[in-house]
Order: structure tokens, then C-alpha cells, then sequence
């Protein structure tokens, strides 16, 4: 038995030997923040890409090896877990109520060095890439900030550096670095089998003392260097369904556990071709003049700007979308009203006027008054429901959005399952377009869908009414589905003029937290037949 330990011990020692030869030894990857007393570490993902070995550094220099428990490349975040007691957490901020010129503190090990640094800026700017979210952070951030935690002035995290922006000539600019908001973390946190999502929002309690130096200190204990050795052969220590990337920063590659972006079709479900699409269009128009003929003869007229949608059936999700799309199925939907165009600056003016709406979060759009005709943005899901409301109306589901986009044939976008068309327009996008980020309503001849609904994808993402969940497709019913019963996030539908093909599918999900606000994101109406 002596001589089975011995050589045991022996083993494991040159193991470990040759894990260093050649002087292959952690170095420094990028920061961290510890968000449960488990030892449970937030980081961004790219921090510990391709890494065969992950040491964690807590305060006081403690080295302890760190394991990959769950991550999301689309929105760059790592959860990883360490075995170690004692060590302090930071809390956890609401990120749907940072403000623009908020101000807020950012720590990290900018270029590996052992010392933390701490530094103070404002939220410069909240940036959109399709229905992804971006603060940009005015504060000194360099290499090695990469994961670390961005602060409120309640010494709550709001966000997680994630990249520094460098022009095209390796100039690196000031004031340019990049965080993901707290809300994405959510699916990764949901791991935590004891994280208490009642706590978000609630601050820390403030210690004894001066309270600006014992906060900075309690920011700095909860802040880690994050150190790896990466390997030639690319494995990454992941869990158990990991999602994997194409190479660009930007690439969707899947939300835990989505799977990679697919790159063509499932020939097991044959697009429709050009002169079947057209032909379902004609079909689809014959059917819903007839409806609205019949309708008319019950005195029963369209409300203002709302098409009329048919009832039947239509094919939902796609084969060869992401994870939560799949699979393709069967839906009955009952028939509707639905808007035509979304829902513009001078309409949403209409129930301001009123006093039944709040302004949108950002004015800049919504104040201009050559504007008047672009689709209100900057509004929360709560305040799209609100106006829906205010005319007897209501925000659609994701099957009738979905049907209205695309039809009945399964096709990939409302024209058809070219994604040339769109890459053709894009090109000819002025710079002007590119700034204000939208085009006036039913402008975009290109993206009608067959029911003559104008500008469904490639003007802005739309609320839609139900929660989120990934599997929700797997247990959906087949007849008017109404989503989950509850959820911590709302669907985004639609994509805009910045987003790639995969995102303008009829069939591709976004979603976000309920109280999330940007330039490119707006919505439209539904409203049930008599």
C-alpha cells in the first residue's frame, strides 16, 4: 500500500512537472468579480477562450484553480467556480436603471499587473447591435480590465468590460471601452443553485466609517485576476453542453446550451424556391381579401393601419436556426388584427399628449421633428403595452409576429429566403441611415411580408408580448400559443438595418429584460377580432 502511495505520489508530482515544462505557467488573462459566497466568479468569456488550465487570484494574492461552469460566448460572460471559503461578493446591480452620463467605477488588472486598479467615469453612451446591448464606459480601461466589473455609485456590478475599442490603424482611443450589461448574466447565474434573484437592485449595506474608502475597499476584495495557460489544440474547459463560436467577437454562437450558428439550411425541409414563394403570396392576399369581404358584410372594418391576418395554420422555428428555435412545428393561429408599420414618433406623441404614456427613455429621436415618421425607440416593454393599451389594443405573441413576417411556407425571411436582397440594400446604406440608426415606416419596399406588413426585420427589433424560455418550442401548444407562464425576460422579435441574416429570419428570438431601452429597438400592436 506504501509503494501504491508512493508511486502515486510520484505520478501526480510529474504530472504536474510536465504540465510546467518549459516554463508553460499561468499568466495573466484578465479580471473578475466574485458574485457568491460559493465561490461562483463572473468573467468575460474570451478572458478564458482556449484555456487548459484557469487559476483565479483573490484578494490578498491567493491563488485557487478555477473551472468553467457555465458560458455564453454571443454576449461574451463566464461563470467559473473555485473551491475557497471567506471571500467577499460583490452585489449585484438592476442594469434597466443605468443612465447615460452615470457615474461609475470600473476595477481590474489593467496588463496583468499584480495591483488592482481602480477608476472612475461616466456611462458615455448605450449602444445597440441588434437586440444586444452595450454600455460604453468614458473610464481608464486597458488590456487586463477585460472581465472586470463595472460599479454603481451603490457599489452594485451593472456590467462586465468585455472589449476596447482600437480604430482600424492600432490607435487605441480614450474613452472607448465596452461593457455587457448585468441582465445577460441572468441564464449564467441561474446556475447558482442558492443565487437569490431578490437580491438584484438591493445594494450593499454601507460599512462603518469613511464611506468612500471602505467601499473602494469592499470593490477591490471582491475583484480577481484571472490568470490561464492556453493550449495549441484550442479546448476550452467548458461544461457540459458548451456552445462554440466562428472566430468573430461578434458571432451568435448560442446561449447556453445553444449549439453553433448553423450555415445553410436543413434539407430535410426544402425552402419553398422564388416562383413557389410568389405564388403562396398570391394565395395568401386572395384569402384575406375574401376574410375582409365577409367582414365588411358583418360591418366589421379594419382599425386604422392594421392589416388583417387569417386564421390557420403556419409553419413556426426553423431547423437550422439556433437551439431555441428549433424545431420547425405546426401552429394554428386564430385570426387578428395587426399593425402594418410600427408604431411611429407622432403616433406614440398621440398618447404623451394624452398623459397615458411616459416619454421614451432617450428624447433625441422622439424630440426631432423630421423624425416624426420613424419608429418610436427607446421604450421599455412596459411602456409599449402601455400604449397598446391606451387604443384597446395589445402587443402580439411571437406566433402571430412570426406568422405575420412570414407566412404559411416556412420561408426565411417576409420576401422570401434570399438573404441577397437585404446585402444589396446594405450596401447602398448612407452614412446618414448608418448615425440615426432607422428609416422612416414603410419605406423598406424590399421587407413586406406576404400580408402586407411593412419593415418586420431590418428596421428595428420589436417587443413582442411573451416571456422568454429556450425550450419553450418543445412543450408549446399548436393552437394560439401565449408563451410561458412567466419568465425573467420579454421576446424580442425583427432585427435592424446592423444585424446579419441569421438575425433578420422571421424565425430568430431575441429577448431582454423588461425594462431594457434602445435606439433600435420599438414595437407594434395587435388587436383581436370581434
Amino acid at each position: 500500500m506504501a509503494l501504491t502511495i508512493g508511486l502515486l505520489v510520484i505520478g501526480l508530482g510529474s504530472a504536474l512537472a510536465a504540465e510546467r515544462v518549459g516554463g508553460v505557467s499561468e499568466k495573466p488573462s484578465g479580471s473578475g468579480v466574485i458574485v457568491d459566497s460559493d465561490g461562483y466568479v463572473l468573467t468575460a468569456s474570451h478572458v478564458v477562450a482556449n484555456a487548459r488550465r484557469i487559476v483565479v487570484v483573490t484578494y490578498g494574492e491567493v491563488r485557487v484553480p478555477g473551472v468553467v461552469v457555465s458560458i455564453d460566448v454571443e454576449h461574451d460572460l463566464a461563470l467559473l467556480k473555485i473551491e475557497i471559503a471567506g471571500i467577499s461578493t460583490a452585489p449585484l446591480g438592476y442594469a434597466g436603471s443605468v443612465k447615460l452620463d452615470e457615474e461609475v467605477v470600473v476595477v481590474g488588472f489593467p496588463f496583468g499587473l499584480r495591483e488592482v486598479s481602480v477608476t472612475r467615469g461616466r456611462v458615455a453612451a448605450v449602444r445597440t447591435k441588434g437586440v444586444r446591448r452595450v454600455f460604453q464606459v468614458d473610464a481608464a480601461v486597458n488590456p487586463g480590465n477585460s472581465g472586470g466589473p463595472v460599479f454603481n455609485a451603490r457599489g452594485e456590478v451593472v456590467g462586465v468590460i468585455i472589449t476596447k475599442f482600437s480604430h482600424p490603424s492600432g490607435v487605441i482611443s480614450e474613452g472607448m471601452a465596452f461593457a455587457v450589461p448585468m441582465s445577460y448574466a441572468t441564464p449564467l447565474l441561474a446556475n447558482i443553485e442558492s443565487f437569490d434573484f431578490t437580491t438584484l437592485g438591493k445594494g450593499r449595506k454601507r460599512p462603518k466609517g469613511p464611506s468612500g474608502q471602505n467601499l473602494v475597499e469592499a470593490l477591490v476584495r471582491a475583484t480577481v485576476r484571472i490568470e490561464t495557460v492556453r493550449g495549441g489544440d484550442g479546448a476550452p474547459p467548458q461544461a457540459a453542453s458548451p456552445p462554440e463560436a466562428s472566430g468573430k467577437s461578434e458571432a451568435a454562437s448560442a446561449r447556453v446550451p445553444r449549439g453553433p450558428v448553423p450555415r445553410s439550411h436543413d434539407s430535410s425541409v426544402p425552402l419553398p424556391d422564388e416562383a413557389a414563394v410568389q405564388k403562396v403570396n398570391e394565395e395568401l392576399r386572395r384569402v384575406q381579401q375574401n376574410e375582409l369581404e365577409q367582414l365588411t358584410q358583418r360591418g366589421v372594418r379594419p382599425p386604422e393601419q392594421m392589416v388583417l391576418i387569417p386564421a390557420g395554420e403556419f409553419l413556426m422555428g426553423s431547423e437550422d436556426g439556433l437551439a431555441d428555435s428549433r424545431p420547425m412545428h405546426r401552429v394554428y393561429v386564430s385570426a387578428y388584427w395587426f399593425d402594418k408599420y410600427a408604431v411611429t414618433n407622432r403616433r406614440y406623441r398621440q398618447c404623451v399628449e394624452a398623459g397615458a404614456c411616459p416619454f421614451p427613455k432617450d428624447r433625441s429621436s422622439y424630440d426631432d421633428t423630421a423624425r416624426g415618421e420613424h419608429p418610436v425607440t427607446n421604450v421599455t416593454w412596459s411602456q409599449a403595452r402601455g400604449y397598446c393599451r391606451w387604443l384597446g389594443r395589445r402587443l402580439p405573441t411571437e406566433a402571430e409576429w412570426e406568422k405575420a413576417a412570414r407566412g404559411t411556407d416556412g420561408r426565411l425571411y417576409p420576401w422570401g429566403n434570399s438573404d441577397e436582397v437585404f446585402k444589396a440594400r446594405a450596401k447602398t446604406v448612407d452614412q446618414q441611415l448608418m448615425k440615426t440608426g432607422t428609416d422612416p415606416v414603410g419605406t423598406m419596399d424590399f421587407a413586406v411580408s406576404p400580408y402586407g406588413v411593412a419593415d418586420l426585420v431590418g428596421n428595428v427589433s420589436e417587443w413582442v408580448n411573451d416571456w422568454y424560455a429556450e425550450d419553450y418550442y418543445r412543450s408549446a401548444p399548436a393552437r394560439d400559443p401565449q408563451g410561458p407562464v412567466r419568465g425573467s425576460f420579454r421576446v424580442l422579435r425583427g432585427g435592424d438595418s446592423g444585424d446579419r441574416s441569421l438575425e433578420l429570419r422571421a424565425s430568430y428570438r431575441g429577448w431582454d429584460d423588461m425594462t431594457y431601452w434602445g435606439p433600435s429597438l420599438g414595437f407594434r400592436c395587435a388587436e383581436d377580432l370581434p
